[in-house]
């Protein structure tokens, strides 16, 4: 018995020290796998934070889930990639194809586009619908930013003055340009990609629509080459660094352009409006025509859109 009471404390007393050597090595394990979790997390959200800067995305991965059968993925540069929503003609022969770019932010289902895709695939045309991604807050002040003016020489006296505050000025036109300048070349990527997706269907120079912001883009990939059997502007929007020169640029363009503008705006000539100025320019080959318009555009207005687009596509085809 006396025996017993003796080693009772040592074996207690063992047993606390166990613990005492125990517990540091659990927390230092747990800090590690902590550390180890921060590492993983950090990579995708540092590359999150960077696409962000320029865009906010066009819900692919929720269209390929609803619409499987249509959903057809485009391969552009550097490993990227955009989705597409394939619309076949509902009846033979076909009457060609349209290449489809949805307003700023829309994906290539929804605002006018699923049901504008599905109006003209009805009449007989195949349409290829694509989203435009929405630019972050950041780029979208790039892009809304006013058109600079030449500086007067009271100005560039005042720039002589401040030359640390030019060289800031400087750095930051270079950043905003480069944000701008991806924004715009991913854009022009995915419509080059969706123009080779549908002649590799045997849909030879689609024509090519764009919605709101998408207008400028649609132009651009026309004016910068691409085959197309027409532009089709939907309810235009242009930002201002684009405008002053469009028109002129336009003077060179070769294929047939439609305007289809809100029936509820008016034209007022103090006001800028592109298609007043190319109608006032003499443009050839350019036509505009009222729809009934509301903004935001609700899907219901899409194949009435259709209707028109289909119309002015098979008078030019007659």
């Amino acid at each position: 018995m006396q025996r017993f009471e003796i080693c009772r404390p040592v074996v207690f007393w063992f047993f606390i020290l166990a613990l005492m050597f125990a517990m540091p090595s659990t927390s230092f394990g747990q800090d590690e796998a902590d550390q180890a979790s921060g590492a993983e997390d950090s990579a995708p959200a540092t590359e999150s934070a960077s696409r962000s800067l320029i865009w906010t995305g066009t819900g692919e991965r929720s269209l390929t889930q609803t619409f499987p059968e249509a959903a057809v993925w485009l391969e552009l540069e550097e490993g990227d990639r955009a989705l597409g929503l394939f619309y076949p003609e509902a009846r033979l022969p076909a009457r060609g194809a349209v290449l489809v770019l949805s307003d700023e932010g829309e994906t290539a289902a929804s605002g006018v586009t699923g049901a504008l895709a599905a109006g003209l695939a009805s009449r007989g045309w195949a349409v290829l619908t694509l989203g435009l991604e929405s630019p972050s807050p950041v780029l979208s002040d790039v892009l809304m930013r006013p058109v600079a003016e030449e500086p007067s020489a009271e100005t560039e006296a005042g720039e002589q003055e401040a030359p640390e505050s030019v060289m800031i000025d400087v750095m930051a036109s270079e950043s905003a340009d480069d944000l701008e300048a991806r924004y715009r070349s991913r854009i022009s990527q995915t419509l080059q990609a969706g123009l080779a997706q549908l002649a590799e269907r045997g849909y030879e120079t689609p024509a090519v629509l764009g919605v709101g912001r998408a207008s400028i883009h649609v132009t651009n990939q026309v004016l910068e080459g691409a085959d197309a059997a027409a532009l089709i502007w939907v309810a235009p929007q242009f930002y201002p660094v684009d405008r002053p020169d469009l028109p002129e640029r336009l003077e060179s363009l070769s294929t047939e352009l439609l305007e289809l503008y809100p029936s509820g705006a008016v034209d007022d000539q103090t006001k800028w409006s592109m298609g007043m100025r190319l109608r006032r320019a003499g443009m050839s080959g350019f036509e505009r025509q009222p729809i009934p318009w509301l903004t935001p555009a609700p899907g219901t207005l899409g194949d009435g859109i259709a209707s028109r687009v289909a119309a002015w596509l098979e008078s030019r085809q007659d």
